[in-house]
């Protein structure tokens, strides 16, 4: 895995890398690497018009997921969570919930 931002710190179960940014906030938001792999497989993709990419967990995604894995409380849980991801290296930029 080739990192190339030096603030950022490789998560072995993903394929993406986190900022410092992003993983302060896994830590304060009560998430993990696999809800933001969950986030970024099955979210809704916009740009940001920044050089992210928003990933969110809409009513839709939410049900593509359920179709996925079925439903579950921890599916349901899922709903208004996003993550955003640099366009240019994967790298997560911050995640967090819409409500």
């Amino acid at each position: 895995m080739l990192i190339s931002n030096a603030n950022c710190q490789p998560v072995s179960d993903t394929k993406n890398m986190f900022s410092k940014h992003a993983l302060k906030r896994v830590r304060q938001r009560g998430l993990s690497a696999l809800v933001v792999r969950l986030v970024t497989a099955f979210g809704k993709k916009e740009f940001d018009g920044q050089g992210g990419i928003r990933y969110c967990m809409t009513p839709t995604a939410i049900n593509e997921l359920r179709r996925a894995v079925g439903s579950t409380q921890q599916v349901d849980a899922l709903s208004g969570v996003y993550a955003v991801v640099s366009a240019t290296d994967n790298t997560v930029i911050t995640v967090g919930h819409l409500y």
